[in-house]
């Protein structure tokens, strides 16, 4: 799966299910890759369990932050090249802004649409 979001340049991965916040910078097969999508794990909208309050320790090179509390985002797409995601953190009576990125989209920068036509034309002459 990781390889074709790689190639199809996704700017952006939202997973869940880990009951916690963490994002990640652009990462392609566990290393950092500007041409990669950005991870954020959000699963920390609520549950009956609790929050996961145990991270890898230290932290994986390519994590950017992490916290162990609850919250919910906000992707707000700005024009057809740029988006805002921020997230907020909900212990407190109101929303406090505990992290944010802006994120530019792949399909706008010519490093990674030239990689990929590389690649399209390498997978091409294999046929």
């Amino acid at each position: 799966m990781e390889k074709i979001l790689y190639e199809a340049r996704v700017d952006v991965v939202f997973a869940g299910h880990v009951h916690a916040y963490e994002r990640f910078t652009r990462v392609y097969d566990n290393k950092a890759d500007e041409c990669g999508p950005v991870h954020v794990t959000i699963g920390d909208g609520g549950n009956r369990e609790g929050l996961a309050m145990l991270f890898e320790n230290p932290s994986p090179s390519t994590s950017v932050y992490r916290e162990p509390s609850f919250g919910h985002g906000r992707l707000r797409i700005v024009n057809s090249t740029h988006a805002h995601w921020s997230w907020h953190r909900n212990n407190e009576t109101d929303a406090h802004m505990s992290d944010e990125v802006w994120l530019e989209s792949l399909s706008s920068s010519t490093p990674c649409t030239n990689q990929v036509n590389i690649s399209s034309n390498s997978s091409n002459d294999e046929l």
